[in-house]
């Protein structure tokens, strides 16, 4: 509660659902040390506190006196005082209140990611000093009181709460830490600097000393103690401790270079360690080890905090959580791009696009005439609680189901959103994967082993383009790349594939999922936006066009460096209002990723089309993405680190520069002279969530068709895939849902099993409409909604005969509550379900 400035209590309310307590160390640990877990795995003890809306003083709120007060006021509040939050017990019967408690919370952390979106995690007030002192391994009291170090304490010390999919034991004998190394080269560059008005610009250079940081983030780990279910890497996360592991054969590597020695050899660590070699089994860089930011609380020298770590890391049993291996794309072959991706692709050529799009195009013409192959479109969706999975079992039992309206307008509905929501928004479909990136591990023994690390043999530095390693290409092919966040035709990578005998030789088990990128005498981390090595991914394409427009980037358009400088010292204090400040702060940037994306595509998007109409570039244009690219980058650092500029502001500055460019450009070649925006941009800030916030007049943006890719790929996605109204030789039969659908006899009642199930059904919908489907753990959420829903009939024995009855109510239903009563009805017993349809063997798809 808050006082006004007469005196007078206002009261503050929350609004609240159940969430899901992910499997983490940091959770084991709390289950073991005070929390207290209730029926269906629930407990009080936590409660997760989302800071994004405001609350508004109108008309609807005056008699529950809630007074106007913004987010950032709220977080300052409840962050210095906690908040109080009562739970009721009711009655099942009367809904009368038997029961009540009041709990206080207090916050307890945020991740880097959930910063963002203005969320963190409160516990009861008994348990924060337990669990404080857990999580920054008692470093929380020994930081000062002013010029504390809050920000990476905030970032680090929540490592341990990711979600673990499962765990390693790795002794902390068996782990070499070694120094990170750099190598760097000479490329043409522009350089991003701010100027005394902290307004961002950019520096052309001609040569510009560029480096990689050679291992940062990633480790190796020895074949023999890598996980057999798992694939490539582990991506390992303990305290103060991220690593993206790769498993190959260190010991055997020691062997072949030691030789008879081998036994006798030992290595040292970064802190004067010595430890056998026969005794490693993981190596790591300083890269890895987060708590190296926190010596001078742990001993003052590396040794003692190296000594002091180790200390902790036994007595918690030397565990790390796997939060990532190594996956497929579930597509097959085929992988799905993003529209700045195709966006950036520097040809307006119609004719190099339509290669680009036929994949694509292809794919959906394909389930258009087929319904086996969109059956398989409809199996890559693994969620529990998609109409997909119902539909997949209906066309196994019997194929005539195609042929009813059920499910031909769930077809067209499903193959509609594919078309308009992804193809058509760039979300194009090509030969590739995303590849999660390695970098030079044969360099990393040669190091261990005190060889010339940077004439490791396996790649060579080149002018065109990148050398790399990867299985899931062939020996010698020529590939394209590209990581998130990607902004500009700066950031594409053109990749060349060699296969290395000491890597097949060393690190065989890799997999198709993995690809080693040269990083000795190259531009990669700053070509690929300030990539790092602790499992970011890359998407790899061979499509030639894509590849040839690949080589025409690297070539023709420099790399992007960050020389934004960095905020010194740390201007927080410890106190919960110095965190309520600090994630205010990185709140209020939540939308700087988006935007700066947003803003590069429009620059981008006037920039081709200047280029069309004029054939020559407009600088301006460019440095508007080139800056984006950048801010896109410290957007995402901003919860681990400051850099000196406004990252809202600047970016305000740049689209009304852009646009003010564009006019100018349009006054030139004769057109029409307003603010217009392209049309694909236009569909794509349609679809993307809108803010809860109080209604606005809305302003309807003036859209024109720009001579840009995302444009023109857009329109041949329209233009060349099939239309069943138009093309009716692609229609299908129809039959009614009875030919394949056995209904109840007349005269069969609605049974209480019957009202309890349709109760649960709309329960259910409306839950399920309650949640955000952009929000992170939207996936969690849902599923353990839809599973609490299924686990509250499972109790039911429901007859054969009520089961037709309400599936019957089902094809009755609209659709979206058609769909919820389906899912749980099937979950209940696919058996059951299924056997409420009449059995038809699976023919091959009949021709119309």
């Amino acid at each position: 509660m808050d006082k006004d400035e007469n005196g007078i209590i206002k009261k503050y309310y929350l609004t609240w659902r159940d969430a899901v307590i992910n499997n983490s160390i940091f959770s084991h640990y709390m289950l073991h040390h005070g929390v207290r877990l209730m029926k269906k795995d629930h407990t009080l003890d936590f409660v997760i506190i989302k800071f994004d809306y405001s609350v508004l003083k109108s008309a609807d709120n005056i008699d529950d006196n809630k007074p106007a007060i913004s987010p950032d006021k709220l977080r300052k509040m409840y962050y210095r005082d906690g908040c109080e939050i009562t739970w009721n017990t009711y009655d099942k019967k009367t809904g009368e209140v038997v029961a009540s408690q009041t709990i206080l919370y207090r916050m307890l952390y945020r991740t880097p990611g959930k910063a963002k979106d203005g969320s963190c995690i409160f516990i009861r007030d008994e348990l924060l000093n337990k669990a404080r002192k857990y999580l920054t391994m008692d470093l929380y009291d020994k930081m000062p009181d002013t010029g504390a170090k809050i920000v990476e304490m905030s970032a680090y010390s929540t490592l341990i709460t990711a979600s673990a999919m499962d765990y390693i034991h790795i002794p902390m004998e068996n782990i070499l830490i070694v120094k990170d190394q750099k190598s760097a080269t000479e490329r043409p560059a522009l350089a991003v600097r701010v100027d005394d008005e902290k307004h961002c610009y950019v520096q052309e250079y001609k040569k510009y000393k560029i480096e990689n940081v050679l291992w940062d983030g990633m480790g190796l780990i020895d074949d023999s103690i890598f996980p057999e279910d798992m694939e490539g890497f582990i991506y390992c996360r303990s305290h103060f401790f991220k690593s993206c592991l790769f498993r190959g054969n260190i010991q055997q590597y020691f062997k072949d270079y030691y030789k008879t020695e081998y036994e006798t050899t030992t290595v040292t660590d970064m802190f004067g360690n010595v430890m056998k070699v026969s005794d490693v089994k993981v190596i790591v860089t300083d890269n890895s080890i987060k708590w190296l930011k926190f010596k001078d609380l742990m001993g003052k020298t590396d040794l003692k905090a190296y000594r002091s770590y180790k200390k902790f890391m036994q007595r918690d049993g030397e565990q790390f959580a796997i939060v990532k291996t190594a996956h497929k794309s579930k597509y097959g072959n085929l992988q799905r791009s993003s529209y700045q991706m195709n966006n950036s692709l520097p040809t307006t050529d119609v004719e190099v696009l339509k290669r680009i799009a036929q994949t694509s195009v292809d794919y959906y013409n394909t389930m258009i005439k087929s319904t086996d192959a969109f059956v398989d479109h409809l199996r890559m969706n693994k969620s529990v609680y998609s109409i997909d999975r119902i539909l997949v079992a209906l066309y196994e039992h019997n194929t005539d189901i195609q042929y009813t309206s059920f499910f031909k307008d769930r077809k067209s509905d499903i193959l509609s959103k594919f078309k308009r929501k992804r193809l058509m928004l760039g979300k194009l479909l090509q030969e590739g994967d995303n590849l999660t990136i390695c970098g030079n591990p044969i360099s990393l023994l040669m190091m261990v082993t005190g060889q010339d690390y940077l004439n490791e043999g396996c790649f060579v530095s080149r002018e065109d383009g990148i050398e790399c390693y990867t299985t899931r290409f062939n020996d010698g092919e020529c590939l394209a790349g590209f990581r998130s966040p990607h902004n500009s035709p700066n950031n594409i990578v053109h990749l060349i594939n060699r296969y290395s005998k000491s890597i097949q030789t060393y690190f065989p088990k890799l997999g198709d999922n993995i690809i080693i990128i040269n990083g000795i005498g190259s531009d990669v981390q700053e070509r690929m936006n300030s990539q790092d090595l602790d499992s970011d991914s890359c998407y790899v394409t061979n499509q030639t066009d894509v590849v040839n427009l690949a080589k025409k980037a690297y070539m023709e358009y420099s790399t992007i460096v960050n020389e934004i400088p960095l905020i010194g010292a740390s201007a927080y204090s410890k106190d919960m209002e110095s965190y309520a400040t600090m994630d205010n702060k990185i709140a209020s940037g939540q939308d700087d990723v988006g935007s700066s994306s947003n803003i590069a595509q429009l620059a981008l998007s006037y920039y081709y089309d200047a280029i069309y109409h004029t054939r020559e570039q407009n600088k301006n244009l460019r440095d508007i993405f080139v800056i984006c690219s950048v801010l896109a980058q410290v957007s995402i650092d901003s919860a681990k680190r400051g850099f000196d500029v406004s990252v809202g502001d600047e970016l305000i500055r740049l689209q009304r520069e852009s646009r003010i460019i564009n006019i100018k450009n349009n006054k030139f070649v004769g057109r029409e002279v307003k603010i217009k925006y392209p049309v694909f941009y236009s569909k794509i800030q349609e679809e993307k969530p809108k803010k809860k916030q109080p209604k606005k007049k809305s302003k309807n943006k003036m859209t024109d068709y720009f001579k840009c890719p995302m444009e023109i790929l857009s329109q041949l996605i329209l233009d060349k895939t099939i239309d069943t109204r138009v093309e009716q030789q692609y229609q299908r039969k129809s039959i009614r849902i009875k030919e394949v659908f056995i209904f109840p006899e007349k005269g069969v009642k609605k049974t209480s099993q019957y009202k309890t199930v349709m109760r649960k059904a709309r329960a259910f919908d409306t839950e399920m409409k309650a949640l955000d489907s952009n929000e992170n753990n939207y996936s969690d959420m849902a599923t353990y909604i839809f599973e609490s829903y299924v686990k509250g009939i499972q109790k039911l024995k429901i007859s054969k005969s009520t089961m037709q009855v309400l599936i019957s109510a089902a094809f009755n239903a609209e659709s979206y509550m058609q769909n919820r009563l389906l899912e749980i009805l099937f979950d209940y017993d696919k058996k059951l379900f299924l056997s409420c349809f009449y059995k038809k063997q699976h023919p091959k798809t009949p021709k119309m």
